[in-house]
């Protein structure tokens, strides 16, 4: 169960530029371990995931009262002071994402965003130097192939 972050809603579906998903930060916590992902309901109301539409947010840290807004579309990373909540000594902040999407996604109502926390990553471990060139081209003398 996802107890830290909360989808609140998605927001102008189908504006471009102004689409976003709404998330409420009720813990403190590294958003590295969260991806966003598209899914489509079953007939019996079971999100199944859509092929190729998953976010990762990257790393950081957001704090209880956070805001997160992700925008389908292009854009850059913006973080902006929200308003101060009665006896925090911890100001709320708007943290703005970018999916960097080439068009709307939630003019189709039936697709939901769904939050995943990630437990653990395995792949393979990086490959040995060697040259990515065209093979006709290659350098002489590399000590590497």
């Amino acid at each position: 169960m996802i107890d830290a972050l909360q989808i609140a809603e998605v927001q102008f579906h189908g504006i471009p530029n102004q689409e976003r998903i709404a998330i409420y930060v009720h813990k403190f916590c590294e958003i590295g371990e969260y991806c966003m992902m598209l899914s489509m309901p079953t007939a019996d109301g079971i999100p199944v995931p859509v092929k190729d539409h998953m976010l990762w947010f990257g790393t950081g840290y957001v704090n209880t009262g956070d805001w997160i807004f992700v925008y389908t579309g292009a854009g850059a990373t913006t973080i902006m002071p929200g308003q101060a909540a009665a006896g925090s000594v911890i100001q709320p902040r708007i943290i703005s994402l970018h999916w960097g999407k080439d068009h709307t996604i939630f003019q189709n109502r039936a697709l939901n965003p769904v939050l995943v926390k990630i437990g653990a990553v395995r792949g393979l471990p990086p490959p040995m130097p060697a040259y990515q060139g065209n093979p006709g081209n290659k350098p002489q003398g590399l000590l590497f192939s």
